[in-house]
């Protein structure tokens, strides 16, 4: 899996960092998942290698502009380009996320060609699993702003190991068949006699996947938990550690809250996004800049990194 960081500003779009979109793709599964869709996300997506053909599920932190107002067009123009032969999306988000489609589509007299489900999460839903097939599950959990927000998780569900191609190679194994009984462990005989066995080339079993996206929240156990153990917290980071008041004045985090909670939840990595633009190297209202957020997070909690638009992080 890949994460492609489409959007990385809060509120509104600076000259680096348009508002708020990330990109999930599943690299062997030609399929690509968006978490929310701020002003800009298509234009965004142009400038990658990603296709909306390929797109299947978008998820939507809460309503707040920043987050949704880029998905009607997305939606239109994914329409006009590739036609009504094309799969089905599906949306998750809060409740009136579907009005808000229908109405602006309505109004806007726009047409959608292809299959659009959109899954309400209900008000009274706190934490659990709101997606799974065979290979994944999704979780969501509610989180701590000013209006209905919500947190998701992409778990594998299946351990998994690594075969290694490469040394196949060397061993001039031809790709075929023959690798996929070895991935599987068994032995094989090659016509020539060659004898190999399938542990040789697979490593040892690693535990599936866990990504968690974490959008607009003060600090709360619910993210904690949520992030338990994960590969991969990507949290929002609004406001320095120094403007603390303005994160609890706007239910945002610190730098330092969005360490903390991937400190408790002891996971592997953390990203922060969801930079507000007083940050930015031509803006004088604050004493810091984005190099003193990357600063305050990594004194907590060493392995972090800040997000920029266009960045890619493969878990």
């Amino acid at each position: 899996m890949k994460v492609i960081f489409l959007g990385t500003s809060s509120g509104m779009p600076t000259l680096r960092r348009n508002v708020s979109s990330i990109a999930l793709v599943f690299i062997s599964k030609n399929k690509l998942w968006l978490w929310d869709c701020g002003e800009g996300t298509q234009q965004q997506i142009q400038k990658t290698s990603l296709k909306l053909s390929k797109l299947e599920k978008v998820f939507i932190s809460h309503l707040h502009g920043d987050h949704i107002f880029g998905l009607p067009g997305l939606l239109a123009s994914r329409g006009l380009r590739y036609g009504k032969n094309q799969r089905k999306i599906q949306i998750f988000g809060p409740e009136g996320l579907d009005k808000y489609l229908r109405e602006t589509l309505n109004i806007t007299k726009t047409y959608i060609p292809y299959e659009i489900e959109v899954k309400i999460i209900p008000p009274n839903f706190s934490a659990g699993i709101i997606w799974e097939d065979k290979e994944h599950i999704v979780r969501c959990t509610e989180v701590d702003h000013n209006i209905k927000a919500y947190a998701y998780s992409v778990e594998e569900k299946m351990d998994r190991s690594h075969f290694s191609a490469e040394k196949a190679l060397r061993l001039n194994i031809s790709p075929g068949p023959v690798y996929r009984t070895l991935k599987e462990g068994k032995t094989v005989e090659l016509p020539n006699g060659r004898i190999f066995q399938g542990k040789d080339f697979v490593s040892e079993i690693r535990k599936g996947r866990k990504i968690v996206f974490c959008g607009d929240t003060t600090y709360c156990e619910n993210s904690v938990h949520l992030a338990k153990g994960a590969d991969l917290l990507i949290h929002e980071a609004t406001f320095s550690q120094q403007e603390e008041y303005l994160a609890k004045r706007n239910f945002h985090s610190t730098t330092t809250i969005a360490a903390k909670v991937a400190k408790q939840a002891q996971v592997k990595k953390l990203i922060l996004t969801h930079i507000s633009p007083r940050y930015s190297s031509n803006n004088k209202k604050s004493a810091i800049n984005e190099s003193g957020l990357f600063v305050e997070a990594q004194s907590i909690f060493p392995e972090t990194i800040l997000a920029e638009d266009f960045m890619e992080y493969e878990v």
